[in-house]
């Protein structure tokens, strides 16, 4: 997050600055450090970040690297461009007040990820069923299938795995309508795509629920990101949609399990209004 705006990074650049290895999560730009009085020590390299932005009627007739064209509704064309910025860890600044000690969690990680999927249960009507050896979405069904919980190596497997299938149920009508996501066959770009956003999806929601994860479940996230990623290697700019898609996805997971926490806490007098209405 950016302590100068109070904003927090999303899309692409949540995973670029998560590949930086630093530990203090938070960003800013060199001007912005300058205008808090703070001061990037002499030899820091910035990290670099991107930003889709609108070119105006004075650029647009001119050749930028990287711009993209799209229709509006009146049917004009807006261009649109990617541009670098160059951000700096608090780590490799001076003047930056310590990082507060994070509170300890009110909550159990394992309770708040199976809070998730209860949560696109309760509130969605997603059939979530376990058995067999494969776990998968089934569009048709509007069912998440996963294996014996007992099946897999450790807590975050499961999870991870479950998240992202719950993530690929987000296209269903009743939830985000991502018609576009659906493929016509198995491994095409449609399908490719799809399992970059999930992907992307599931670790950020496991970070988010702090379900606890190891280098070996890092590494399985790269080996499958890395595997899609070549059946998209025509369109560079397939992990940038990707990643923005997966953001969107997971804030819809996560404002279900906060609806469903919220109600949670009124749970007792609702059921004693119902009884009393009964």
């Amino acid at each position: 997050m950016n302590p100068t705006s109070g904003n927090g990074y999303k899309g692409i650049n949540r995973l670029l600055l998560a590949l930086s290895g630093r530990s203090d999560p938070r960003w800013m730009t060199y001007q912005q450090a300058q205008a808090k009085g703070w001061q990037v020590r002499r030899g820091e390299k910035g990290t670099g970040i991107v930003k889709l932005v609108e070119l105006g009627k004075t650029d647009a007739t001119a050749f930028t690297e990287g711009a993209q064209d799209a229709k509006t509704e009146e049917g004009s064309r807006r261009t649109f461009v990617l541009r670098r910025y160059t951000i700096f860890n608090a780590e490799q600044i001076d003047g930056v007040p310590k990082l507060e000690a994070a509170a300890g969690l009110d909550f159990n990680p394992v309770e708040r990820a199976e809070s998730m999927m209860s949560a696109l249960r309760e509130r969605t009507g997603l059939l979530v069923v376990h058995g067999g050896a494969q776990a998968c979405y089934v569009p048709s069904l509007d069912e998440v299938r996963l294996p014996p919980k007992t099946s897999f190596h450790s807590v975050y497997d499961y999870y991870s795995t479950a998240l992202h299938e719950g993530a690929h149920s987000t296209l269903h009508a009743k939830r985000l309508d991502r018609k576009d996501a659906l493929a016509k066959k198995w491994g095409d770009e449609a399908y490719a795509v799809e399992e970059l956003r999930a992907e992307i999806c599931s670790a950020i929601l496991a970070a988010e629920t702090g379900v606890p994860m190891s280098q070996a479940h890092i590494d399985n996230h790269a080996a499958y990101l890395n595997y899609w990623v070549k059946a998209v290697a025509a369109d560079p700019m397939a992990i940038f949609s990707a990643a923005k898609d997966a953001e969107l996805m997971a804030g819809y997971m996560l404002g279900l399990e906060r609806q469903r926490t919220a109600m949670d806490e009124h749970k007792e007098w609702v059921e004693e209004y119902e009884r009393s209405t009964g």
